[in-house]
Protein backbone atom coordinates (compact mmCIF):
# COMPACT_ATOMS: atom_id res chain seq x y z
CA UNK A 1 0.00 0.00 0.00
CA UNK A 2 0.67 3.62 -0.88
CA UNK A 3 1.39 6.22 2.16
CA UNK A 4 -1.88 7.85 0.45
CA UNK A 5 -4.02 4.86 1.23
CA UNK A 6 -2.10 4.40 4.66
CA UNK A 7 -3.20 7.80 5.33
CA UNK A 8 -7.06 7.38 3.96
CA UNK A 9 -7.33 4.67 5.83
CA UNK A 10 -6.49 6.38 9.42
CA UNK A 11 -8.66 9.11 8.41
CA UNK A 12 -12.16 6.85 7.54
CA UNK A 13 -10.88 4.30 11.28
CA UNK A 14 -10.83 8.08 13.13
CA UNK A 15 -14.35 9.14 11.40
CA UNK A 16 -15.80 5.28 12.66
CA UNK A 17 -14.63 5.99 15.79
CA UNK A 18 -16.74 9.02 15.72
CA UNK A 19 -20.62 8.66 17.41
CA UNK A 20 -23.65 9.39 14.84
CA UNK A 21 -21.43 9.58 11.77
CA UNK A 22 -23.77 9.90 8.79
CA UNK A 23 -22.55 9.29 5.20
CA UNK A 24 -23.45 13.05 2.84
CA UNK A 25 -24.19 12.27 -0.72
CA UNK A 26 -22.63 14.39 -3.30
CA UNK A 27 -22.37 14.48 -7.02
CA UNK A 28 -18.76 13.90 -7.40
CA UNK A 29 -18.01 10.46 -5.40
CA UNK A 30 -16.67 9.42 -8.74
CA UNK A 31 -14.81 11.48 -10.93
CA UNK A 32 -13.27 10.35 -14.45
CA UNK A 33 -11.51 11.71 -17.09
CA UNK A 34 -10.47 8.98 -19.68
CA UNK A 35 -7.79 7.32 -18.39
CA UNK A 36 -5.92 10.03 -17.19
CA UNK A 37 -7.53 11.26 -13.93
CA UNK A 38 -10.03 9.37 -11.18
CA UNK A 39 -10.70 10.69 -8.14
CA UNK A 40 -13.00 9.57 -5.19
CA UNK A 41 -14.86 11.87 -3.08
CA UNK A 42 -15.94 10.28 0.66
CA UNK A 43 -17.71 12.79 2.77
CA UNK A 44 -19.46 12.36 6.54
CA UNK A 45 -21.26 14.32 9.16
CA UNK A 46 -21.86 13.97 12.84
CA UNK A 47 -23.49 16.44 15.46
CA UNK A 48 -20.12 18.35 16.27
CA UNK A 49 -18.81 18.24 12.29
CA UNK A 50 -20.69 19.37 9.34
CA UNK A 51 -18.11 17.84 6.74
CA UNK A 52 -15.32 15.40 7.29
CA UNK A 53 -14.33 15.11 3.68
CA UNK A 54 -11.66 12.50 2.04
CA UNK A 55 -10.41 12.77 -1.97
CA UNK A 56 -8.34 10.52 -3.54
CA UNK A 57 -6.92 11.47 -6.89
CA UNK A 58 -4.78 9.13 -9.57
CA UNK A 59 -3.41 9.72 -12.61
CA UNK A 60 -0.74 8.72 -14.73
CA UNK A 61 2.03 9.55 -12.13
CA UNK A 62 0.54 10.70 -9.15
CA UNK A 63 -1.73 9.89 -6.28
CA UNK A 64 -2.83 12.64 -4.17
CA UNK A 65 -4.96 12.40 -0.68
CA UNK A 66 -6.72 15.70 0.40
CA UNK A 67 -8.92 15.84 3.64
CA UNK A 68 -10.79 18.12 5.99
CA UNK A 69 -12.73 18.02 8.76
CA UNK A 70 -15.15 20.89 8.99
CA UNK A 71 -16.65 21.84 12.27
CA UNK A 72 -20.03 22.92 13.08
CA UNK A 73 -19.18 26.48 14.13
CA UNK A 74 -21.42 26.09 17.44
CA UNK A 75 -18.76 24.25 18.92
CA UNK A 76 -14.86 25.23 19.60
CA UNK A 77 -12.92 22.86 17.26
CA UNK A 78 -10.21 23.19 15.13
CA UNK A 79 -9.89 22.83 11.22
CA UNK A 80 -8.10 19.48 10.42
CA UNK A 81 -6.29 19.48 7.45
CA UNK A 82 -3.93 16.96 5.34
CA UNK A 83 -2.55 16.62 2.17
CA UNK A 84 -0.46 14.20 0.40
CA UNK A 85 1.16 14.24 -3.27
CA UNK A 86 2.98 11.16 -3.96
CA UNK A 87 4.80 10.09 -7.00
CA UNK A 88 6.01 6.95 -6.15
CA UNK A 89 9.39 7.81 -5.94
CA UNK A 90 9.22 11.02 -3.30
CA UNK A 91 6.50 12.79 -1.68
CA UNK A 92 6.76 15.82 -3.24
CA UNK A 93 4.13 17.43 -0.55
CA UNK A 94 2.97 16.36 2.61
CA UNK A 95 0.76 18.44 5.22
CA UNK A 96 -0.81 18.50 8.06
CA UNK A 97 -2.59 21.09 10.36
CA UNK A 98 -5.24 21.70 13.12
CA UNK A 99 -6.14 25.35 12.07
CA UNK A 100 -7.15 27.38 14.88
CA UNK A 101 -10.24 28.96 15.03
CA UNK A 102 -12.27 31.14 17.51
CA UNK A 103 -12.48 29.89 21.25
CA UNK A 104 -10.08 26.52 20.97
CA UNK A 105 -9.11 25.12 24.11
CA UNK A 106 -5.66 25.84 25.25
CA UNK A 107 -5.37 22.33 26.58
CA UNK A 108 -5.71 21.08 23.04
CA UNK A 109 -2.83 23.19 21.30
CA UNK A 110 -0.92 21.89 24.54
CA UNK A 111 -1.52 18.51 23.29
CA UNK A 112 -0.77 18.92 19.70
CA UNK A 113 2.20 20.42 20.25
CA UNK A 114 3.80 17.54 22.51
CA UNK A 115 3.19 15.78 19.58
CA UNK A 116 4.34 18.24 16.58
CA UNK A 117 7.75 18.52 18.61
CA UNK A 118 7.96 14.87 18.50
CA UNK A 119 8.05 14.82 14.55
CA UNK A 120 10.28 17.04 13.59
CA UNK A 121 12.98 15.12 10.94
CA UNK A 122 11.65 16.29 8.15
CA UNK A 123 12.42 18.23 5.41
CA UNK A 124 10.43 21.46 5.47
CA UNK A 125 8.86 23.08 2.51
CA UNK A 126 8.04 27.17 2.79
CA UNK A 127 4.45 27.38 3.29
CA UNK A 128 2.55 29.82 0.86
CA UNK A 129 1.88 33.50 1.03
CA UNK A 130 -1.93 32.49 2.03
CA UNK A 131 -0.50 30.41 4.97
CA UNK A 132 -1.91 32.46 8.01
CA UNK A 133 -4.82 30.14 8.00
CA UNK A 134 -2.34 27.68 9.96
CA UNK A 135 -1.04 26.75 13.70
CA UNK A 136 2.00 27.06 14.56
CA UNK A 137 1.75 23.10 14.48
CA UNK A 138 1.65 22.79 10.90
CA UNK A 139 3.81 20.31 9.10
CA UNK A 140 4.66 20.97 5.55
CA UNK A 141 6.93 18.72 3.71
CA UNK A 142 9.08 16.92 1.07
CA UNK A 143 9.40 13.29 1.88
CA UNK A 144 12.37 10.95 0.49
CA UNK A 145 13.30 7.84 2.91
CA UNK A 146 10.53 4.97 3.92
CA UNK A 147 11.23 6.21 7.72
CA UNK A 148 10.08 9.99 6.26
CA UNK A 149 7.07 8.19 5.72
CA UNK A 150 6.44 6.16 8.38
CA UNK A 151 7.15 9.58 10.53
CA UNK A 152 4.63 11.29 8.58
CA UNK A 153 1.57 8.55 9.28
CA UNK A 154 2.27 8.50 12.68
CA UNK A 155 1.81 11.92 12.85
CA UNK A 156 -1.23 11.90 11.14
CA UNK A 157 -2.76 9.50 13.50
CA UNK A 158 -1.40 11.19 16.81
CA UNK A 159 -2.96 14.36 15.34
CA UNK A 160 -6.76 12.70 14.92
CA UNK A 161 -6.54 10.77 17.92
CA UNK A 162 -6.11 14.31 20.06
CA UNK A 163 -8.84 15.42 17.78
CA UNK A 164 -11.13 13.06 17.81
CA UNK A 165 -11.10 13.01 21.58
CA UNK A 166 -12.11 17.12 21.46
CA UNK A 167 -14.99 16.34 19.21
CA UNK A 168 -16.42 13.85 22.02
CA UNK A 169 -15.72 16.36 24.81
CA UNK A 170 -16.47 19.64 22.28
CA UNK A 171 -19.66 21.83 23.73
CA UNK A 172 -21.45 24.12 22.29
CA UNK A 173 -20.94 28.08 22.85
CA UNK A 174 -22.20 31.50 22.73
CA UNK A 175 -24.10 32.66 19.93
CA UNK A 176 -21.07 35.66 19.41
CA UNK A 177 -18.37 32.91 19.14
CA UNK A 178 -20.48 30.88 17.07
CA UNK A 179 -20.56 34.00 14.61
CA UNK A 180 -16.85 34.25 15.29
CA UNK A 181 -15.60 30.79 14.42
CA UNK A 182 -18.77 30.89 11.07
CA UNK A 183 -16.27 33.45 9.99
CA UNK A 184 -13.35 32.38 10.78
CA UNK A 185 -14.31 29.09 8.23
CA UNK A 186 -15.09 31.08 6.04
CA UNK A 187 -11.88 33.02 5.87
CA UNK A 188 -10.17 29.36 5.91
CA UNK A 189 -12.22 28.50 2.72
CA UNK A 190 -11.08 32.13 1.02
CA UNK A 191 -7.48 31.27 1.58
CA UNK A 192 -7.27 27.97 0.26
CA UNK A 193 -9.32 28.45 -2.67
CA UNK A 194 -5.75 30.91 -3.46
CA UNK A 195 -3.78 28.31 -4.03
CA UNK A 196 -3.32 28.89 -7.56
CA UNK A 197 -1.72 25.45 -8.02
CA UNK A 198 -5.37 23.72 -7.19
CA UNK A 199 -6.75 26.16 -10.27
CA UNK A 200 -3.84 24.86 -12.64
CA UNK A 201 -4.04 20.94 -12.02
CA UNK A 202 -8.15 20.86 -12.14
CA UNK A 203 -8.03 23.06 -15.50
CA UNK A 204 -5.72 20.67 -17.04
CA UNK A 205 -8.43 18.03 -17.57
CA UNK A 206 -12.02 20.07 -16.94
CA UNK A 207 -12.72 23.45 -17.94
CA UNK A 208 -12.41 26.25 -15.61
CA UNK A 209 -16.40 26.53 -14.84
CA UNK A 210 -15.95 22.80 -13.48
CA UNK A 211 -12.83 23.65 -11.50
CA UNK A 212 -13.95 26.47 -9.85
CA UNK A 213 -17.02 24.82 -8.92
CA UNK A 214 -15.41 22.30 -7.47
CA UNK A 215 -13.18 23.96 -5.32
CA UNK A 216 -15.76 25.87 -4.00
CA UNK A 217 -18.37 23.35 -3.33
CA UNK A 218 -16.40 20.08 -2.88
CA UNK A 219 -12.59 20.98 -1.54
CA UNK A 220 -13.37 24.48 0.70
CA UNK A 221 -17.16 25.05 1.01
CA UNK A 222 -18.12 27.56 3.35
CA UNK A 223 -20.49 27.06 6.39
CA UNK A 224 -24.40 27.56 4.91
CA UNK A 225 -26.87 30.29 6.02
CA UNK A 226 -25.99 32.87 8.27
CA UNK A 227 -25.89 33.28 12.13
CA UNK A 228 -28.15 35.61 13.89
CA UNK A 229 -26.69 37.34 17.03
Amino acid sequence: MTLVYDVAKVIRTSVESLSDVEILENDHAVVKKDDELYITNEMWQCPKLRKMHLEIAKTKHLEILHCVFFPDPRYSLPIFGCDVIDTGKVVTAAIVDVSPVTGVNKKFYEKIKVISDTYNDFEYRKLPAWSDIFSPYVKFMRLTEDNERVNYYQLIMEYLIIYCDAVRDADPGSPLVTYQRHQDQCYYSDQQRKNEKTMAVLSKWYDKEWATNYIENILFCKPKGSIAL
